[in-house]
């Protein structure tokens, strides 16, 4: 039963990840409109909620519904995956002239990523795991909340 379970959670892992190639793709083309429908495809595929649903919940539930009952490594990994999904959704918006949802989708990245690391195995990441380093720069001279400067100084980055 738990082989299966974690055979379930690697697929879905695989398939989002998938998802993010497309992202990427239709970003790099010009498609931002297109790259966030998919962002929005893949979360509600990560998660298993439809969007309406699943945008009704705090970024800290989020962190919970991603990890609770998860080994360590998964959890690392979906948790990098979101923080992926928020790094490459902030780009669309910037490229969409969004600049309040780029900055609150490329400061989600930067939490999760930060989390991913601190709270999980840093070794052998994921390629799609977020460079959190380029995400505070993404960010700009912007001040911070006390909560990610605290997990920028927890990982060593602050």
């Amino acid at each position: 039963m738990l082989t299966s379970r974690r055979d379930y959670i690697l697929r879905i892992i695989d398939e989002v990840g998938r998802l993010l190639a497309r992202v990427v793709f239709k970003r790099r083309n010009g498609e931002p409109d297109q790259a966030l429908q998919a962002v929005v495809q893949a979360c509600e595929r990560l998660f298993s909620l439809e969007a309406d649903k699943l945008f009704q919940f705090t970024p800290e539930q989020h962190f919970v519904m991603l990890t609770d009952g998860e080994t360590p490594e998964i959890a690392r990994d979906k948790v990098l995956l979101y923080a992926a999904l928020n790094a490459e959704a902030a780009h669309a918006y910037t490229a969409l002239g969004n600049a309040a949802m780029a900055r609150a989708t490329a400061l989600n990245a930067l939490r999760f990523s930060l989390r991913a690391r601190v709270e999980f195995p840093a070794n052998n990441l994921p390629a799609f795991a977020p460079n959190p380093a380029l995400l505070r720069e993404q960010l700009g001279a912007t001040p911070l909340d006390e909560g990610t400067l605290e997990l920028l100084k927890r990982a060593g980055l602050s």
